[in-house]
């Protein structure tokens, strides 16, 4: 077998070098009867060991004919276009279609007329149509082009010009109108080179399907060529036949003195079509997942304007935002609730433990309840919402100086810059503390959500000609400056407003 006579000559390079007549002497002797005996053996001269200058002319009639395509692809590289301009090529009409919806030009502008639920939906529904369409059989035609491109691509971007300098110093890269006096050139100062450009052609097929390769190209350029695929062809042709020579492997090998000299293949197998669905996939869910960050912003603006108006919601000194930028300058998450506790403890601080409890000290205490359940229930709710108030100022105060994780933290970030282990520390003490402060929000939700019930019903039932919940509605108005009936809708629809808000800081986007 081939493999058993290449493994047998080098161990017997390895063992016998210092014998009579090597077999590495055999060897290259029988390098240079294969060199003259070669189609191509004007390329070298075995005796002075140099490469002819009509290798150089060979090569330079070949940089003149694919340097079109050669600054073509260059640019279609740098652009980032050539990946999904092969997909798009693959694409029937109707796949092509919702690709282009699905650009992000596309997107901008629908995203002008489209309400954001509704197109975050149509988003996902294309992109699903999408994958339907392009099936197996046309992900693996983009596949082959596409490999094929690469190919070309390795070729082309083989640096010619820098090759042809070693025969002329005056060669320009891309300019072919100044007469070049290439000179031989030693082969042992060209074996980089000569590797190269054999591994540049080496995947090189004429029986591959160039021409739907350089269709995508001329689709790509607008129906133009940068070189005609028949050129192409012709070139291929003789690329394959210098390939079948050997010639290359020949004149390194005997400029070398290594007989057993091989040139690398770099041969692409790149999974275009996997790779662009994926990152289109990424893209529209982060596209979705923005719609819906948007939105979420939005909502919680408007909320925070009808709750607070222009009231500064910041209450806690070392849990909120500002404390976070430190965090987030370290490459840290910060803490999660932040913002929400300080929503919460502003609410409470300034509506329920003011406005509500004026309410909650009318209708709990002057109130005839026709039932004490119901009471008791709002009363329950009310004291247990401003039970969180020192629950959250204890959370902050631990990290306060004094506090049990203040100090922790602090040191932890002084270390971080030079001990990036120390991150690891910091996002579990963090962790904690947002749990404990997440747990603080849900239970005085609850409470809020219940007293934002009760109120509600007392809403409805003022209006009634007999009170079914308290029935003394109208002695009860005179312990009021303002109508009692427009103080308790105004509650109801600031805690219903509340409780959106923090529903909506507290609830994950979906995907995230």
């Amino acid at each position: 077998m081939p493999e058993d006579n290449i493994i047998n000559k080098v161990f017997s390079l390895l063992g016998k070098e210092n014998g009579p007549v090597s077999d590495k002497d055999m060897l290259l002797k029988q390098t240079i009867r294969d060199l003259s005996q070669n189609k191509y053996a004007k390329f070298y001269r075995p005796k002075p060991e140099e490469v002819d200058p009509s290798f150089a002319q060979y090569v330079y009639t070949i940089y003149k004919t694919i340097y079109p395509v050669q600054v073509f692809i260059i640019d279609m590289e740098k652009s980032g276009n050539l990946n999904s301009s092969v997909i798009e090529y693959f694409m029937p009409p109707k796949a092509l279609e919702i690709a282009r919806r699905l650009s992000p030009e596309a997107i901008e502008i629908r995203s002008k007329t489209t309400a954001p639920g509704l197109l975050a939906k149509q988003l996902e529904e294309d992109y699903q149509s999408l994958t339907t369409i392009f099936d197996l059989d046309r992900a693996g035609a983009a596949d082959k082009c596409y490999n094929l491109l690469i190919a070309l691509s390795y070729f082309v971007k083989f640096d010619f010009a820098g090759f042809l300098k070693k025969f002329d110093s005056a060669m320009l890269e891309g300019i072919f109108t100044t007469p070049l006096k290439f000179a031989p050139i030693r082969g042992d100062m060209l074996v980089e080179e000569l590797g190269a450009f054999y591994t540049a052609i080496s995947v090189l097929n004429p029986q591959d399907d160039w021409k739907t390769a350089f269709s995508v190209l001329r689709a790509i350029k607008g129906g133009t060529d940068s070189i005609p695929y028949e050129q192409w062809a012709v070139l291929l042709a003789n690329l394959s036949d210098l390939r079948s020579s050997k010639i290359i492997e020949l004149i390194v090998r005997h400029a070398t003195k290594n007989p057993i000299w091989d040139g690398k293949e770099k041969v692409p197998s790149e999974h275009l079509s996997s790779v662009w669905f994926d990152e289109k996939r990424e893209d529209v869910r982060g596209r979705i997942n923005a719609i819906a960050e948007s939105q979420r912003n939005s909502q919680m603006e408007a909320l925070l304007r009808a709750i607070f108006g222009e009231i500064d919601t910041t209450r806690l000194s070392y849990y909120n935002e500002r404390t976070n930028q430190v965090y987030r300058g370290k490459d840290l998450d910060g803490f999660v609730y932040a913002a929400t506790l300080n929503y919460l403890a502003a609410f409470l601080q300034d509506f329920f433990s003011k406005e509500m409890q004026e309410i909650c000290d009318i209708i709990l205490i002057r109130g005839q309840w026709s039932s004490n359940t119901g009471s008791l229930q709002m009363s329950e709710g009310f004291h247990g919402a401003l039970e969180a108030l020192p629950a959250i100022e204890a959370l902050d105060a631990t990290l306060s100086e004094k506090g049990s994780n203040g100090p922790r933290l602090r040191g932890a970030l002084l270390r971080v810059d030079r001990d990036r282990t120390q991150i690891r520390y910091i996002a579990s003490i963090i962790d904690g503390i947002d749990e404990e402060a997440l747990e603080i929000i849900k239970t005085a939700g609850a409470h809020i959500i219940t007293v934002g019930k009760h109120i509600k019903a007392l809403s409805d039932d003022i209006p009634k000609k007999q009170g079914e919940l308290i029935i003394n509605w109208k002695e009860l108005d005179a312990y009021s400056k303002i109508p009692l009936a427009q103080r308790i809708l105004d509650a109801y629809k600031k805690i219903n407003y509340f409780v959106q808000l923090i529903t909506l800081a507290t609830r994950p986007l979906e995907g995230s």
